[in-house]
């Protein structure tokens, strides 16, 4: 008898767009949660977490919290790009983060979700079932990709992007830089040419910046109170993660809060 299926892992959707960047070289920050992006034309060669990806049409890559993206475009560029949160949904693999899903059921998804997306003729629990059953459409067709598309790596930055994946699950933590020499083995002057020549920064900077992210995503969250979040992204105390967050964001964390929900800081 086969087992029952549990809760689909998305727990909001935050945008659905269909995008045509300008030609030359670019430089972007992924958002909060994971997005995805399904290219319908145009070439495109992308730098993020060391590894260089080659775009083209029929391609999707997903990109997962907060990364930095460095690229150029070759040829006149659309794409369909999807942001959701879904905390208990691992994102791939950086080497399989390029993939060749099958494009027809791919597209038909994209179609569905964007027309979905915009079509406030809906009621609001129309809309949200069919953007959620077209999202869940399209990571099918993802998942059903048995292999991915051929990366490159930079070495310069080989060491930062294995620190970064191994600090990601440990965001919880205060980790300063004799704990990051710690993890690697090496001096703290290595780690930061890595980190600075990976992001563009220095590695304090980039661990704080990864955990507002995080933050970020999680105040979407209705069964989470904005000190539980805190704790979650390493403040052990709430002022001082508010006093960050403001100062990254601009904004106070209850402005993250899911509409109509009380403002709880437990």
């Amino acid at each position: 008898m086969p087992h029952p299926i549990s809760a689909s892992p998305i727990e909001s959707v935050l945008l659905v767009e269909r995008i045509e960047p300008r030609l030359g070289r670019f430089e972007a920050t992924s958002l909060p949660g994971h997005l995805v992006h399904v290219v319908m034309s145009g070439r495109v060669r992308q730098e993020c977490n060391g590894r260089v990806y080659d775009l083209a049409p029929r391609s999707a890559i997903w990109y997962h919290e907060d990364e930095l993206v460095r690229g150029e475009c070759f040829e006149p560029w659309s794409f369909y790009s999807v942001n959701f949160i879904a905390p208990s949904l691992p994102p791939p693999e950086f080497a399989a983060r390029l993939v060749r899903p099958p494009w027809t059921r791919t597209i038909a998804c994209c179609r569905a979700m964007h027309a979905a997306w915009h079509d406030h003729a809906l009621s609001a629990q129309r809309r949200e079932l069919e953007v959620h059953a077209a999202l869940n459409g399209l990571l099918a067709c993802l998942a059903s990709v048995s292999s991915a598309e051929p990366v490159r790596t930079d070495e310069r930055s080989r060491l930062w992007w294995w620190l970064e994946t191994e600090v990601r699950k440990r965001l919880d933590e205060r980790l300063d830089m004799p704990a990051l020499a710690r993890l690697t083995g090496v001096s703290a002057a290595t780690i930061e040419r890595s980190c600075r020549h990976a992001v563009g920064l220095p590695p304090m900077r980039r661990l704080k910046r990864l955990r507002l992210s995080l933050a970020k995503g999680l105040l979407a969250r209705e069964d989470l109170g904005i000190g539980e979040i805190a704790k979650l992204v390493g403040y052990d105390r709430v002022h001082e993660f508010s006093r960050d967050y403001r100062k990254f964001y601009g904004v106070p964390p209850s402005h993250g809060r899911p509409a109509g929900q009380a403002r709880r800081a437990r």
